[in-house]
């Protein structure tokens, strides 16, 4: 009886801890980005080369590579169009960011956003992408740090109580960590 009213303190505890926190899960993040984001835009630099890029399969991986950052894949269309002629491909991007949560709208931004990799289908072309590049990045990091990556929903009851008591963010692989405080 003794050792059962010397535990009841530490579970309670426990339990005290695992309810400051609400976790958002890599597969939560990768189906808000399905069916919420999507990323299209025409960049060019006149007269030398045009293109219209749309990015609409967004898969996140969260803390594997730097435990404070979301590792972003972004595949879809690119258009490119010089005097040349014109060039339409498959384009893929991986992309590394820091998240960070709004409390006002209850929502995960990307910032510093960085460009890890490119890739092309057909892969010859890639290289013709290296002027539009720097644009590209800039536009996509504007896009992502206004556009969330996930927002709390106010029709779930957990998510609605915690919107504005969040403290801070916190990145473990395979999902974020949303402290909040209970008062």
């Amino acid at each position: 009886m003794l050792k059962q009213l010397l535990l009841l303190p530490l579970a309670l505890l426990l339990a005290a801890c695992s309810l400051t926190q609400y976790n958002v899960s890599e597969a939560e993040i990768n189906q808000y980005l399905k069916k919420q984001v999507s990323f299209e835009k025409q960049l060019g630099i006149p007269g030398i080369m045009s293109s219209k890029i749309r990015l609409d399969e967004m898969q996140s991986r969260i803390g594997r590579k730097q435990p404070d950052r979301i590792e972003l894949d972004a595949a879809g269309d690119l258009q490119v169009s010089s005097p040349l002629g014109s060039q339409q491909m498959k384009v893929r991007f991986a992309l590394s960011a820091r998240p960070e949560y709004v409390a006002e709208q209850g929502a995960i931004y990307l910032r510093d956003l960085e460009l890890v990799s490119v890739q092309t289908d057909p892969a010859n072309i890639g290289a013709a992408l290296t002027p539009i590049l720097p644009t590209f990045n800039q536009s996509l990091s504007l896009f992502l740090s206004q556009t969330p990556v996930y927002r709390l929903d106010s029709s779930r009851k957990n998510e609605a109580r915690i919107k504005e008591k969040v403290e801070d963010l916190k990145v473990e692989p395979g999902r974020l960590v949303i402290p909040f405080k209970v008062l």
